[in-house]
């Protein structure tokens, strides 16, 4: 604890906390970064904060009662909502024919479930204020024999990305410049609901009737391509601004739109990507970033002219330059990060070119014929990004093109064009360690003996329990995620009813990936074996909160997962010679799960184990006859650990535990 009241203190970085009342309604919590480790300086700011505070939530409460929304706000919301909505649905269509639900085999279905879950919970939420999670009977009409398929509503919603209406409700006010209020959120959620019935019912008379959503198609004038001098179709240069009306609007540049979306979204987090909202996850900063890159991709290939002039054409060129990257060192390094895109494009086609020169003269190569030695040249067919980098780039894209379109008008763009479908076999890409792999990398000096704390990879008599040791050894046991097992806190390990458990949450130092991937793991009985419990009773006693404290940074910047890879992993990975592309800590997650199949675990205990999704009521994951068939899965992955020899807890000394300070310049 600070001592100071309303803060407390996390990694040398003072927060700021109070709890807010708004009449009978339900408090909520108001949590901050001070963004100092000055004491001083949080003692000053914290008054000035609770002052602030007290000051709006008595400004809330007296006009909550009188400033609704007029009428013409009422119909912005629901123009601004309709054209939100008509995209989401188009998504979530194509979507399904990227990605197979997992709930049907037939897509019509899949979207017949999904329409209709997303038409009543909008009619719950404009006749009653909100949606309560509801369950849904799914029937096969045309297979008596067919099983009934019960799913929650939450889980329909997640799957197809379906915003909540008490965000979007934050998101239209915040867009047409009006103050929130309890009363005009309530009012803009009802508006909201309205909005998604209509344009489901509109959806489903679009897929029944194609052409009504297009306006008619002249062909009166069309002339057969066979005719001589045809007049080629010119394209819209990209230099050919699009006409704008004067204003702020009209000369923001991409990147500009980008900060002027995350203000006017507190779902992204805001301005300063801190907004905190009862009941919302914040986009995280590696997200926010993710947004920005494409934007500022975008802008470079448009030459720094502003979003409002942004063409079709600038879009193909970007597309072009995405083909011609090389994804597995793209802006890796931070010379690149430096560069622009079309700088780091021109780099590659040199490299590119410079290994056609050099292969074409084969009597320069290696004397010995034996190619040994010979430098690799990056090749045309090694240029491309992943489909899944391209179409989130798009993405977001996308997302930030349509919600400025609410501000300025814009030329028509059709994203559809630059959808990259995946045709690979995913089985096949996903990397795994085989048994053998397992028992060589467990033979290393981490696990039987370094010559120091600081030469852990060189062999020697010191032994100590730390993330080296640990991380690995949790991975290949529990298939959890790298950030899952980096930035457990001790309060999220249990011992209950005879079972140490892992209970995977939000916490203060991370968040986990999907709702559906909180859940609670039993220890294999080999991490028992080898001491885990013990050393999380000795960091206990030693007045720790973190399960690997010494992947925490003092500046609180960066994950606790990236830390353990850059300063652990590497090193460890640098000793094997079979990691390859693709074998890093997540393919521990792989091996886990492939270990399950093999051992004929269900499907069910399966996806608990994991963190996947279900199908169907999920309410009893955690009941007591349930960790024990958890267990046996955990006691399911093979044990590949048998010659380690456990030995007593040895926690690294203080001045190694404490968090790590940035490197100076």
């Amino acid at each position: 604890m600070s001592g100071i009241q309303n803060v407390t203190r996390k990694q040398g970085t003072y927060y700021y906390r109070k709890l807010i009342r708004l009449g009978p309604d339900k408090p909520f919590r108001l949590r901050m970064s001070l963004k100092t480790t000055c004491r001083k300086r949080a003692g000053l700011l914290a008054p000035a904060l609770t002052l602030i505070g007290e000051r709006v939530a008595m400004n809330m409460m007296s006009n909550m009662a009188r400033d609704g929304l007029t009428g013409a706000q009422r119909a912005e919301i629901y123009r601004r909502q309709m054209l939100e909505e008509r995209d989401r649905l188009e998504t979530m269509y194509a979507s399904l024919h990227i990605v197979p639900p997992e709930d049907h085999d037939d897509i019509g279905k899949a979207l017949s479930l999904r329409l209709g879950a997303s038409e009543m919970a909008a009619q719950d939420g404009a006749k009653n204020g909100k949606v309560e999670d509801f369950l849904i009977a799914h029937l096969d009409p045309d297979d008596d024999e067919a099983p009934v398929l019960i799913l929650a509503w939450s889980d329909i919603a997640a799957s197809i990305e379906h915003e909540g209406a008490e965000q979007a409700a934050i998101a239209r006010l915040a867009e047409i410049g009006v103050d929130q209020s309890a009363l005009r959120e309530a009012m803009a959620r009802k508006v909201i609901n309205e909005a998604r019935i209509v344009a489901i019912r509109e959806f489903r008379e679009v897929l029944a009737n194609p052409g009504s959503a297009y306006p008619a198609v002249p062909i009166g004038g069309y002339e057969s391509a066979s005719q001589d001098h045809a007049a080629p179709i010119a394209l819209a240069s990209a230099d050919q601004s699009q006409p704008v009306a004067p204003g702020p609007w009209a000369t923001m540049t991409p990147t500009q739109a980008v900060e002027k979306f995350f203000e006017h979204n507190p779902r992204t987090g805001g301005a300063d990507g801190t907004a905190r909202k009862s009941g919302m996850k914040p986009w995280t900063e590696k997200t926010r970033e993710q947004f920005r890159l494409p934007a500022q991709f975008l802008e470079e290939v448009m030459g720094g002219r502003p979003l409002a002039q942004v063409t079709h054409d600038d879009l193909v060129k970007l597309n072009r330059c995405f083909g011609k990257l090389h994804g597995a060192t793209f802006r890796k390094a931070k010379r690149q990060r430096e560069m622009t895109i079309l700088e780091i494009v021109a780099e590659y086609e040199a490299e590119v070119a410079a290994g056609k020169k050099a292969t074409a003269r084969p009597e320069k190569a290696n004397s010995n014929g034996s190619g040994i030695g010979e430098k690799q040249y990056l090749t045309d067919d090694d240029l491309g990004l992943n489909p899944i980098t391209t179409n989130r780039h798009w993405g977001f894209l996308r997302q930030l093109t349509n919600w400025f379109s609410g501000h300025q008008s814009l030329a028509k763009l059709d994203y559809r064009a630059f959808t990259v479908y995946d045709e690979r076999n995913q089985r096949n890409l996903r990397a795994v360690y085989t048994e053998e792999q397992g028992r060589e990398l467990f033979s290393l000096p981490p696990w039987t003996g370094s010559k120091s704390h600081s030469r852990r990879m060189q062999s020697g008599n010191v032994l100590v329990h730390d993330a080296w040791y640990f991380v690995p050894l949790i991975a290949w046991y529990s298939g959890m995620r790298r950030d899952e097992i980096c930035g457990m806190e001790l309060v999220d390990i249990e011992e209950s009813d005879g079972f140490w458990l892992f209970f995977i949450r939000d916490n203060a130092t991370r968040r986990i990936k999907t709702i559906g991937s909180e859940r609670k793991l039993p220890f294999a009985d080999e991490l028992i074996r080898l001491g885990l419990p013990e050393y999380v009773k000795a960091l206990r006693e030693a007045g720790e909160t973190l399960l690997f404290p010494e992947l925490a940074a003092e500046s609180g910047k960066g994950t606790m997962g990236d830390a353990y890879y850059k300063r652990v992993w590497v090193k460890i990975a640098a000793a094997l010679p079979f990691v390859g592309g693709g074998q890093g800590v997540h393919a521990f997650r792989h091996t886990a799960i492939d270990s399950l199949k093999a051992a004929k675990i269900s499907e069910a205990v399966a996806a608990d184990f994991a963190g996947h999704k279900t199908q169907g009521e999920t309410g009893g994951r955690y009941s007591k006859a349930h960790i024990p068939l958890l267990k046996e899965a955990a006691d399911a992955i093979p044990e590949v650990t048998k010659d380690i020899r456990p030995f007593p807890v040895s926690l690294l000394p203080d001045r190694l535990r404490g968090p790590s300070r940035a490197r100076r310049r």
